[in-house]
């Protein structure tokens, strides 16, 4: 058993990193932003749904929604700037987020809480946690000048890597299916 000891110490990080995730959310929705930045934060929004609209197939979609995720990943598994990462990735979401509920009249609360309905948001955020957490250890390890686990690390970060792709797939599947089913 001692040897799922590493794993099981790593694995009590993640809900400590989802929450800070979840966090940078919550501040990116929350701060005061000029109509300029939300408005452009919104085209910018609108033209990566078009983009992935205009998908011929739904594997396609999945392609570039996980693609974009998978460099996402390997930024946030990165010794020392990874937090960095994490924290400019979130804080962007939330500000995402309030752009939408500026531009569209709505709620950023209630966006935020469809955001959180939605189980492919915490797909991402397990697999964010996952990577944020190989970053931390792989920093730890440099200053500490002992090798890093790398077998336990990559494995890890192809489990991240799936959990992206589950939930890049249960993305597309869901708006396909809510596109049929409305009017």
């Amino acid at each position: 058993m001692d040897e799922l000891a590493p794993l099981k110490q790593r694995a009590k990080s993640y809900p400590v990193m989802v929450g800070l995730l979840l966090a940078t959310v919550i501040a990116g929705a929350s701060v005061p932003a000029p109509a300029g930045v939300l408005k452009e934060l919104y085209a910018q929004y609108k033209a990566r749904l078009e983009s992935l609209a205009s998908a011929k197939a739904p594997d396609e979609a999945v392609y570039q929604i996980f693609s974009y995720n998978a460099f996402t990943l390997l930024a946030l598994s990165a010794p020392f700037l990874g937090p960095l990462f994490a924290a400019y990735a979130a804080f962007s979401l939330g500000l995402t987020v309030k752009a939408v509920a500026y531009v569209e009249a709505k709620s950023a609360l209630a966006l935020a809480l469809s955001l959180l309905a939605a189980p492919s948001t915490w797909l991402y955020m397990l697999s964010y946690a996952i990577a944020l957490t190989e970053s931390t250890w792989l920093t730890a390890a440099v200053l500490q000048r002992r090798a890093p686990a790398l077998e336990l690390m990559l494995a890890l970060l192809v489990l991240a890597a799936a959990l992206s792709l589950l939930s890049a797939t249960l993305d597309v599947s869901l708006a396909a299916l809510s596109s049929r089913a409305a009017p």
